[in-house]
């Protein structure tokens, strides 16, 4: 009994933020967790919407308290589709060697990619080593839209582009015969 109690007050030590994110070009989107000290590999989720396809980037940094170095492991943090197929993994930029009983800052990056409008699921997988501090992490993700000026046009577009065309064709006519 003691047991379950003392995991349930380790799972509540350290939060991650609430709520879905919805990232937009005008809207960069923040995620992260504080709290965090001694705990069991951790998964952590954030529900994100993509308001329209574009270049998707971002970054991930884990914190101390103070003055103490973090004590948490990031072992993975990717992107992950609706489809339950399509995945995106961030990648480890600043790392430490965690055998050696240390605290280390770690730092992650997702180079600008591709992505397709729609839901996805953010997935942070940590482990806090810390008994004395607290440590967190934090995050940033931003989009930039992709051009639209490689999409083939609409056939109601094209239609239009040629009824302005040849109306203007029949001006020009018009204004020389007379």
């Amino acid at each position: 009994m003691n047991v379950a109690l003392a995991g349930l007050l380790l799972a509540a030590a350290g939060q991650a933020m609430a709520g879905p994110i919805t990232l937009s070009a005008s809207a960069p989107a923040q995620f992260g967790k504080d709290n965090i000290k001694f705990t069991a590999q951790t998964q952590d989720s954030y529900s994100l919407h993509l308001e329209q396809a574009g270049l998707v980037s971002g970054t991930l940094q884990t914190l101390g308290t103070g003055t103490a170095l973090p004590s948490i492991d990031i072992s993975s943090a990717y992107l992950l589709k609706s489809d339950g197929v399509t995945r995106v993994d961030f990648t480890e930029s600043k790392a430490g060697n965690w055998n050696s009983g240390l605290n280390w800052v770690e730092q992650w990056s997702l180079a600008p990619v591709s992505l397709s409008a729609g839901d996805w699921t953010l997935v942070v997988v940590e482990q806090g080593w810390g008994s004395k501090h607290y440590s967190a992490y934090q995050g940033g993700l931003s989009l930039v839209p992709i051009s639209n000026s490689n999409k083939v046009p609409e056939p109601q577009m094209a239609v239009l582009s040629l009824t302005a065309l040849a109306a203007m064709g029949l001006v020009l006519r018009k204004r020389r015969k007379a």
